[in-house]
């Protein structure tokens, strides 16, 4: 059996029934989520002419898009929930991925078109979360990171349409098969600044979704094509990690989607709420706003991750137009607009905003210094470690395909470096003894060559699992004052009490501004109570206030 064919057997025999309650509560969260990117993302420069492409596009259909409801046909109705939802880097994410635009509108689109009730629906979400999630975690030592996966909307798109459509195991292994015959490859340069960033869930999602009405036509499709010496794996990862793609129904990848509070890759998000615990306490006690020009300068201690994403982005920055996309892996940017507008919402990244603002958010923002904190990029492995036990996935390594890479693998790092050598040797010497001690334990090289069971990662504890890319925010002002804040997990993320709070207060705050307060209350409602409505139900409570 091929590693495909496991993959769609589960698929095809996964049912409602089988998804833990918890899990099924996350999803349902999932779509009002995506939904609320949808309604925010309609308003930036991108999307706007996404929509007046769809627009111009003629026909009617049996799909929904969003904002509106306006019936499309489904290829059209991908093009626009799909680019819309990530339009402002507004998407949830998971372990490893951010599968939302494929799992949550693929199946919603191939239901309206069979008219398939919302369990079934919410049946081939969760599928799609947990197959593209785990292709992902397989791929992780590539080129590519986050939503540059762009190739996993191909395999959970055609996992969720092979649901919806009831494909038995040969025929959705077919379907993932044709999904993958011609993966997408993104490119940073189309990626970190430019409009075209919005098409990179969109290509792959409906190229998935089309491959499961092929295969259920009869097109056959290449089953052994993540693990051919040509395959999918040998052209996307370094070192291919197969052994992710385990654990079916035992553990939920599911369990670990996060919710976005704002706009922006999740890397900002500690430091926006940062921001605004500062800004708010500051309200609260001198009865005003803190002023942009009363600030001396800013100081953001972040994690890598934060650090490496703010270093590729800067050089994709135009400072004559502003553009979501780029303010989206900003730090700098991100914090300056928050201070000028006392929020980060869709709102303050349309056009109309950042034109008018623009040179006060580059001042602002040249008075921001991110800084590395080593003791916040080991948090983040910790937590790693606790759920999914890191030192047995490295252990799956293979140390001779990591050698014969090593040229490949260090002109990527240099690539994406934001620290040289005396920089990371400063960085291992600030941390504390428990913490260098943890790193060692990490990698055992003689441990690499001893037998050890399988890993499996089906002994994962995905529902305990914590998020924490963390922040400390320090803002002095101009009279010397020192405000600061700090945040490890982000609002909405796993780990956060509130978490489920926040895809419904995104989905009101995204949505109302479009068809009211009222009609997005009664909206917000009927997505959270998926199943016991229709997908007409949705399109007709969003589609008040046309």
């Amino acid at each position: 059996m091929t590693v495909i064919e496991g993959v769609a057997d589960w698929v095809s025999g996964l049912s409602y029934d089988d998804i833990p309650p918890r899990v099924l509560e996350v999803a349902r969260n999932q779509v009002a989520s995506v939904l609320g990117a949808i309604h925010a993302g309609a308003g930036c420069a991108g999307g706007e002419a996404v929509v007046r492409t769809v627009d111009g596009l003629a026909g009617e259909g049996p799909c929904s898009t969003y904002p509106g409801g306006a019936r499309r046909p489904f290829t059209s109705a991908l093009l626009q929930n799909c680019s819309l939802s990530i339009a402002l880097d507004y998407d949830d994410y998971l372990f490893l991925g951010h599968t939302g635009h494929s799992a949550v509108l693929a199946p919603l689109a191939v239901a309206e078109m069979r008219g398939v009730d919302t369990r079934t629906v919410l049946t081939a979400q969760v599928a799609a979360n947990e197959v593209a999630g785990r292709l992902g975690g397989t791929v992780a030592v590539g080129p590519h990171n986050g939503q540059m996966w762009a190739h996993i909307h191909l395999l959970g798109a055609a996992a969720a349409a092979s649901r919806v459509l009831g494909l038995d195991p040969d025929r959705t292994a077919d379907a993932m098969g044709i999904a993958l015959a011609e993966p997408v490859y993104a490119l940073f340069p189309a990626f970190m600044g430019p409009q075209s960033k919005l098409m990179i869930a969109t290509v792959p999602t409906i190229t998935g979704t089309i491959a499961a009405f092929l295969a259920e036509g009869g097109m056959t499709g290449p089953r052994g094509i993540l693990e051919d010496p040509q395959g999918f794996w040998a052209n996307f990862s370094f070192v291919p990690m197969p052994f992710i793609l385990t654990g079916f129904g035992r553990a939920w990848v599911t369990d670990t989607v996060a919710f976005k509070q704002y706009p922006g890759c999740a890397y900002i998000d500690t430091t926006m709420d940062a921001l605004f615990e500062i800004t708010g306490e500051f309200r609260q006690s001198h009865g005003r706003d803190i002023k942009p020009d009363e600030v001396m300068g800013i100081e953001v201690e972040a994690s890598l991750l934060t650090c490496a994403m703010n270093a590729m982005s800067s050089g994709y920055l135009d400072r004559e137009k502003l553009s979501p996309t780029n303010i989206n892996f900003s730090v700098p940017l991100s914090v300056a607009i928050g201070l000028i507008a006392g929020a980060l919402s869709g709102a303050e990244l349309t056009e109309g905003f950042l034109v008018s603002n623009r040179e006060r958010i580059l001042a602002l923002a040249s008075r921001v210094e991110l800084r590395h904190s080593p003791r916040m990029t080991v948090e983040f492995l910790r937590a790693l470690d606790r759920v999914v036990d890191m030192k047995s996935i490295l252990r799956e390594i293979d140390l001779r395909a990591l050698i014969k890479v090593r040229r490949r693998l260090r002109e990527h790092l240099a690539s994406v470096a934001t620290m040289g050598l005396g920089e990371a040797v400063a960085a291992w010497r600030g941390l504390s003894p428990e913490d260098r001690a943890f790193l060692r334990g990490l990698v055992s090289i003689g441990g690499m060559f001893r037998k050890y069971p399988a890993y499996d990662l089906g002994e994962s504890r995905f529902e305990e699992l914590e998020m924490p890319f963390g922040a400390r925010l320090s803002v002095r002002l101009k009279d010397g004052t020192l405000l600061e804040a700090e945040r490890m997990i982000p609002r909405g993320a796993p780990g956060d009490p509130a978490r489920l709070d926040v895809p419904r207060g995104k989905f009101v705050k995204e949505t109302a501004p479009l068809i009211g307060r009222e009609a997005t209350e009664a909206a917000v409602d009927t997505v959270l109570d998926l199943e016991n409505h229709t997908l007409d139900d949705i399109r007709n409570a969003l589609a008040q206030g046309e």
